[in-house]
């Protein structure tokens, strides 16, 4: 019987890696390669590489909101504005655990490519620390006033990360909200 090709690729392989000894050769010796030997990166590697990407990221917001007015920046790097307030002077830090908002809201890519908004899909329920958004919008939410209407850019670590939500948010996806903050109204 004869071997496939698939036979063949596999003995080659292994020549080639200097697994298997060529017959009639005077001593055993290991395949010599020119290419140097490959290692994974050290722990020191991919922490210099995360600081690069996150800088970029920062420095990507930075430039986005640098026209925007009074811009204010928290320790986690979202960076947001106050648009305007209704002076209701009740911080929703301040709420009732389980109180319910409505967020009258526009969340879209940095490209501006809509994920929701509501005029077209009605506004949004919201109970602070409950609703599965990512950490961000709940740090946002904690910084406004009932009636409060904010704009933010919420970097990927504090929104959807790595991997996104497919296939509306593309991996490490700079999230754009806007919004305002009520007590929810139950519909009549």
């Amino acid at each position: 019987m004869k071997p496939d090709l698939a036979g063949w690729t596999f003995a080659f392989v292994l020549m080639t890696h200097g697994l298997v000894s060529c017959t009639g050769c005077q001593r055993d010796q290991p395949v010599s390669h020119t290419e140097p030997h490959k290692t994974a990166p050290s722990s020191a590697d991919l922490l210099a590489f995360q600081r690069l990407q996150a800088q970029r990221m920062d420095s990507l917001i930075e430039v986005s909101t640098s026209s925007w007015q009074h811009l204010q920046t928290t320790g986690t790097g979202i960076r947001w504005q106050k648009l305007d307030s209704t002076g209701s002077g009740i911080a929703i830090s301040a709420l009732q655990e389980g109180t319910l908002l409505e967020l009258h809201h526009r969340i879209s890519l940095l490209d501006g490519h809509v994920i929701t908004d509501w005029a077209d899909d009605g506004p949004m329920a919201f109970e602070p620390g409950s609703t599965d958004l990512p950490s961000g919008f709940h740090e946002l939410i904690q910084l406004a006033q009932l009636g409060d209407s904010l704009r933010a850019m919420i970097p990927p670590i504090r929104a959807w990360g790595m991997s996104g939500l497919p296939p509306d948010i593309p991996q490490e996806a700079i999230i754009v909200v806007e919004m305002r903050a009520d007590l929810y109204q139950r519909p009549s």
